[in-house]
């Protein structure tokens, strides 16, 4: 995409949401868990310990289909196909006690989104909506679809008090409640495409709003389908915007020229991974929207957050550009420089604004990250950072030995351009492609750091 092409993207996806008009369709690849042998896709590890729960081999399983192989495999020395189902959900149980996936943690942090529809059997989603919404109490509502059990949402949508949870593959359970092999889902999609067994207002939903389908390693016709399945009409007769994140879709030819000739409000996000849209959609969403409260009852509250230590180096850097500033934040901290790097630390709340702005004025200098993704006018929350940083300089005048403003300029962009503070651009900044630390930047840095600790001493 290009710079307009983003922007507009991302825009209009965020109003989309702001509007409740946008409805998550979580899938395998959000799943990547740290188990004992380091991060792994979860149906990737569970196929693992199936195939040792089973007595087969775990050797040489496909990308993506981990499980039905593994299923495969058991099918042929044995032919018993219901034994799979408790099998799984005992060595799942146990995985259970993994930690929560990232990505669908910060999805549960965007507020707006209420209805979330997960193509995968376990309960992460869910454990990640009660934990960052409800202080890990048991609020979000669970429904599951299967053949033998249509179960469809509880009513109007509109007055929704709690995140739901939609399994559309069934659930985890010691019977062929959920989707396990492909012609499990085959199975499914069969009896989601019949009137009498569909969940109507599931569908009524789905229609009415937009997808944002994130990973759900559907391809070929089964994604067509997928996509038709809730219309009430014809791909090609338009109608909203769909958004569609997900490898086996973006690196399929056939399947990006069907969906540009037939599918032409879908539109295929092609510029990262899923786990990378996920982070960026949800750094955008905490920019635009840096006042929202992130706790609900039960959840501790904001205020008691840790703040940025004095004397730290404050990093002010756009979502887009987190990569780069890490290698900052690195290089520096390998310097012995403390840097502000995870504004987790400043979670928004009643009181955001006066803790950031204390924390920029306990700070020994302010790099602002300057990038293409900066030329915005919008309140983003970089922005109001910036506008801090520059009412603090305002107060006091430095010496050049005393800087407190050093912008950093990562790709191609020019410090003149009207979109950058006048004050950046009057500053002493410092060219670093890629956020790469150079030594002569390191040291101009840990000699400021340095010289404001020593001043703090001796106040």
């Amino acid at each position: 995409m290009t710079i307009a092409e983003s922007s507009i993207f991302w825009d209009t996806l965020l109003q989309l949401i702001e509007e409740r008009k946008v409805i998550p369709v979580a899938g395998q690849d959000l799943l990547t868990v740290v188990t004992p042998a380091g991060p792994k896709f979860l149906y990737a590890y569970l196929a693992e310990q199936l195939a040792i729960y089973l007595g087969v081999s775990a050797d040489n399983l496909p990308v993506g289909g981990e499980l039905n192989e593994v299923s495969c495999r058991f099918l042929a020395q044995t032919n018993q196909l219901e034994d799979i189902y408790p099998a799984l959900k005992a060595v799942a149980s146990k995985a259970s006690a993994l930690p929560i996936p990232e990505p669908l943690l910060l999805l549960a942090e965007i507020r707006p989104l209420q209805l979330f529809v997960t193509t995968t059997f376990d309960s992460f989603l869910t454990r990640a909506l009660n934990q960052k919404r409800f202080g890990g109490n048991e609020k979000t509502r669970v429904f599951a679809y299967s053949p033998n059990e249509v179960a469809d949402l509880p009513g109007d949508m509109k007055n929704l008090n709690s995140p739901i949870v939609y399994h559309l593959l069934g659930k985890l359970s010691s019977t062929p409640a959920y989707a396990v092999t492909q012609e499990d889902v085959v199975e499914f999609f069969h009896s989601l495409q019949s009137g009498t067994r569909q969940p109507a207002l599931l569908f009524d939903e789905l229609n009415r709003q937009s997808l944002l389908v994130l990973g759900s390693r559907f391809s070929g016709w089964l994604a067509r389908f997928f996509m038709r399945m809730p219309k009430r009409q014809r791909l090609s007769a338009g109608g909203k915007s769909d958004y569609v994140i997900d490898a086996e879709v973006s690196n399929d030819g056939n399947q990006v020229l069907f969906l540009k000739n037939f599918s032409r409000a879908t539109k295929i996000y092609r510029s990262g991974g899923v786990v990378e849209f996920v982070r960026e959609l949800h750094g955008r969403w905490t920019e635009r929207h840096p006042e929202s409260a992130t706790a609900d009852a039960g959840v501790v509250s904001s205020s008691t957050s840790p703040e940025l230590a004095p004397g730290s180096v404050f990093l002010s850097y756009a979502s887009g550009d987190a990569e780069a500033a890490e290698k900052l934040k690195t290089g520096l901290e390998a310097a012995g420089v403390d840097v502000f790097f995870d504004r987790e630390q400043l979670q928004p709340g009643n009181d955001w604004e006066a803790k950031l702005r204390r924390s920029i004025h306990q700070c020994s200098l302010f790099l602002p990250v300057i990038s293409q993704q900066t030329l915005t006018p919008e309140r983003r929350f970089f922005r109001v950072e910036w506008n801090l940083a520059l009412d603090e300089a305002q107060k006091a005048s430095f010496s050049d030995d005393e800087a407190f403003l050093l912008p950093v300029v990562i790709d191609d962009t020019k410090i003149d351009d009207p979109a950058i503070p006048a004050k950046f651009r009057a500053t002493q900044w410092k060219a670093l492609p890629g956020g790469q630390p150079t030594p002569d930047f390191v040291s101009r840095v840990q000699q400021l750091y340095r010289k404001y600790q020593k001043s703090r001493a001796r106040a």
